[in-house]
């Protein structure tokens, strides 16, 4: 099939999906009954979503079963339907993502947690975080606070560590790593002066993406404080991603607008 069509053809799936999740959102807010759940529909949505970028994933280890906080490594916006597409997650971003045509409204459904950037951000987020975590809910957390190119991991922010800590979950960190294309691009990083659309467009053009979870053993919240928490994990992810890294390796300092 020439290329023009096949992203055509995509670009009208992919249209045609964003409706649909805008409608599946749409019934999550306003139903009477509360007997939609968010992660399930976005577990849904995520899925079809990965078929229609024909992204093939790879999964190394395994999911914790029950209530966790997930930490990963965050390189592109895609890195959240990778997630939600294997678990039924809620995630944090940015409280200025609510405000976003279309993906605002998506994450609203999906149950998202917003965080207020500056100092006291993080404790209303904390004071919802660990009564979800404590009744058997799980959410998915990027302590990098930006994506990168995503062959190093920045320092992790340690406060949100704490909903770990206060409600005596485990840490599971979870290393992300997308493969390059088969002309050995790397077009999956959201990064620098990227725009949503033009990263789209790069991604429709491309006929299949490959990429890779690789699950790290659960980190016991009980005996550690939060920073340490987040050294562990990020010291997990780093070693996934390249064993030979050290704990003194200096990572790339390379950032985005988007950052959850």
């Amino acid at each position: 099939m020439p290329r023009v069509i096949m992203v055509w053809i995509r670009s009208a799936r992919l249209l045609g999906h964003i409706v649909a999740g805008v409608v599946a959102a749409t019934a999550v807010r306003i139903d009477p009954t509360q007997r939609l759940h968010p992660e399930p529909v976005a577990r849904w949505w995520s899925r079809k979503l990965l078929r229609i970028l024909n992204l093939q994933l790879t999964i190394h280890g395994q999911a914790l079963n029950g209530p966790r906080v997930t930490v990963a490594n965050h390189i592109s916006w895609l890195d959240i339907p990778l997630l939600a597409a294997g678990g039924d997650f809620r995630f944090i971003a940015k409280s200025e993502i609510r405000t976003w045509p279309v993906a605002g409204w998506l994450a609203d459904a999906a149950g998202t947690f917003y965080i207020r950037r500056g100092k006291g951000g993080a404790r209303p987020l904390l004071e919802r975080l660990v009564p979800h975590l404590i009744n058997g809910g799980s959410v998915v957390l990027f302590p990098e606070g930006t994506t990168t190119a995503g062959t190093d991991v920045l320092p992790f922010h340690a406060r949100l560590f704490a909903a770990a800590v206060e409600s005596g979950t485990d840490v599971q960190p979870v290393a992300l790593r997308y493969l390059p294309t088969a002309d050995g691009r790397s077009i999956a990083p959201f990064i620098g002066d990227d725009d949503l659309f033009s990263h789209i467009l790069r991604l429709l053009r491309e006929p299949k993406l490959h990429a890779e979870l690789i699950y790290g053993g659960p980190i016991a919240s009980a005996t550690l404080e939060r920073d340490e928490l987040a050294r562990v994990a990020r010291q997990q992810i780093r070693h996934s991603l390249q064993p030979g890294l050290t704990e003194d390796s200096v990572p790339a300092q390379t950032a985005t607008r988007l950052a959850a």
